[in-house]
């Protein structure tokens, strides 16, 4: 039974999307420095957002 549930829980660990954790993290780590007034003024892109920013970038 552990071992069904273990296997469960890696199966499920294997779908999450490792550079959008990555960013993710960042973020959080650097909007927790900002001020409360920067954190309003400019919010940091979501993932999805920087991703397309990123594929526009490379097809210019």
């Amino acid at each position: 039974m552990k071992l069904i549930a273990l296997f469960g829980l890696l199966l499920l660990a294997g779908c999450a999307d490792p550079a959008h954790n990555l960013y993710e993290g960042i973020k959080q780590s650097n909007d927790a420095k900002r001020t409360p007034m920067e954190r309003a003024t400019q919010p940091a892109p979501d993932y999805d957002s920087y991703r397309k920013s990123l594929e526009n970038a490379d097809a210019k």
